[in-house]
């Protein structure tokens, strides 16, 4: 279930940029972070090699474009979890560390940039679930950032939202607005993969 729905995210953020990238970024630029957020998505399914591609192509970027260095750090967060299944907790903790640092700074960089802010909320709500660190407030943060722009976000990016919003509730034991969100999020987009997840959940949830 996490894997599927870390392959929703990955999607959902490549479409995004592909739309907007050219237009903000050189064409040259934008093609390598979207190369490097592929082999991210790649990386949260099989991370054997994607993971130190993606670092490769996104490393030369990070000093100038704070998207290269948020897709870069929350690669590492990713080889934290590779340490942590081979036992390497020592390694686990100091990427861990290293990568969420480093999407922090993208996201000081670059406070205003919805694709950071979607990145890392989703990032935290997986590493609140899946590692020692909690980062349930971070991704608070990056929930209400984003609410306040659910005007101009597209139906699936708002559907999105909205599921992550939901899961976000459930973790802070805050149910019937949980399920408001679910519902808000299938309302949204219902064919969407985002509605999909959150019908589970109102299911789950039913009396």
């Amino acid at each position: 279930m996490k894997r599927k729905r870390q392959r929703l995210v990955s999607a959902c953020l490549i479409l995004m940029l592909s739309a907007w990238g050219c237009l903000h970024l050189g064409a040259d630029t934008a093609a390598d972070i979207q190369k490097g957020m592929e082999f991210h998505a790649r990386a949260e399914t099989d991370p054997e090699g994607n993971i130190q591609k993606g670092k490769e192509i996104l490393l030369p970027l990070i000093g100038t474009e704070p998207l290269a260095k948020g897709y870069y750090g929350s690669l590492v967060t990713l080889e934290a979890g590779v340490h942590e299944k081979n036992g390497n907790v020592i390694k686990a903790m100091s990427a861990l560390n290293e990568g969420c640092r480093l999407l922090d700074e993208a996201v000081s960089e670059d406070a205003q940039s919805t694709d950071l802010r979607f990145l890392r909320m989703i990032n935290s709500y997986e590493l609140s679930c899946k590692s020692p660190a909690n980062r349930y407030k971070i991704m608070k943060e990056d929930i209400g950032f984003l609410m306040e722009r659910q005007e101009s976000l597209a139906a699936a990016d708002a559907s999105l939202l909205y599921l992550y919003s939901g899961y976000y509730l459930v973790k802070a034991r805050k149910l019937e607005q949980a399920l408001e969100s679910f519902a808000r999020c299938v309302e949204l987009c219902p064919e969407s993969e985002s509605a999909a997840r959150a019908k589970k959940e109102l299911l789950k949830y039913e009396e």
